[in-house]
């Protein structure tokens, strides 16, 4: 099966100090991969290297078989999404049209949603557990909410890849769980994402794969069983890491008091 991205020796940054230093990640349908790592080390560099949004100096990236840059704005948004880590203005708009922004690649010339679009976008918000901010002001959203309308917007698109850059921030431990249960969900049937998160537990939980970021560079990849070891963990934030059993078969870590 043809990957739905494929990046390979991917060098990208700000200035001429690059960032990522030769990013191997290949990602296919059926597959959540979580990508951890220190503050500043790539991780959201990574992704807007993936969507073109990021120019990258060396190295290539294909989207679904087809080279980056080969790919339409319009095209693109029509097959990958994105849930970015900041806040867009949402003043003037409900919590349902924010949503329906998602539809956008997909309406026709004079850009007019559907019933169709419309019920689709209920339908995500329900979905996600917040059906009540359809008619919720955007001036009155807290930064939870806000986050869970970027999710459900993304969802919205009816993507074959979905990028998020940390989709647990502001949410509290019911929404985060919430919202990576349904990306999971959706991945199970079909999806292919990639989640840039902070939160190992989360990880080890909802992601089938991961991929360690330290100073640019992969410190390892592949599926979660393999890779998240205390050894690992404890090499990619510089820190002890303490390990355990759930009575579920999930690993938990926590760093060690000093």
């Amino acid at each position: 099966m043809e990957p739905l991205l494929c990046a390979q020796g991917l060098v990208a940054g700000y200035g001429p100090s690059p960032v990522l230093q030769g990013v191997d990640l290949t990602v296919r349908a059926g597959e959540l991969w979580a990508v951890l790592g220190p503050n500043g080390t790539g991780k959201s560099t990574l992704l807007r290297g993936v969507l073109g949004v990021l120019p990258w100096t060396r190295g290539s990236v294909r989207l679904l078989g087809r080279e980056r840059p080969e790919w339409p704005p319009r095209a693109l948004a029509q097959h990958v999404a994105w849930v970015p880590q900041t806040f867009e203005p949402a003043e003037g708009f409900s919590g349902l049209e924010l949503v329906l922004m998602g539809r956008s690649p997909h309406l026709g010339l004079w850009g007019l949603t559907s019933e169709r679009d419309v019920a689709l976008a209920r339908a995500v918000l329900e979905e996600l557990d917040v059906g009540y901010l359809a008619d919720r002001p955007g001036e009155a959203l807290s930064g939870g909410e806000r986050r869970m309308l970027l999710l459900a917007r993304g969802l919205v698109q009816q993507p074959s890849l979905l990028l998020l850059d940390e989709p647990t921030a502001f949410l509290d431990v019911a929404h985060q769980v919430g919202a990576l249960a349904r990306v999971r969900a959706r991945v199970e049937a079909g999806l292919g994402a990639v989640a840039v998160l902070h939160d190992v537990n989360l990880a080890a939980a909802f992601a089938t794969h991961v991929v360690l970021l330290r100073d640019g560079r992969v410190l390892a990849q592949g599926p979660v069983e393999a890779v998240l070891e205390r050894e690992r963990l404890e090499a990619l934030y510089g820190l002890p890491m303490e390990t355990a059993l759930a009575p579920s078969g999930v690993r938990l870590f926590a760093p060690r008091a000093r």
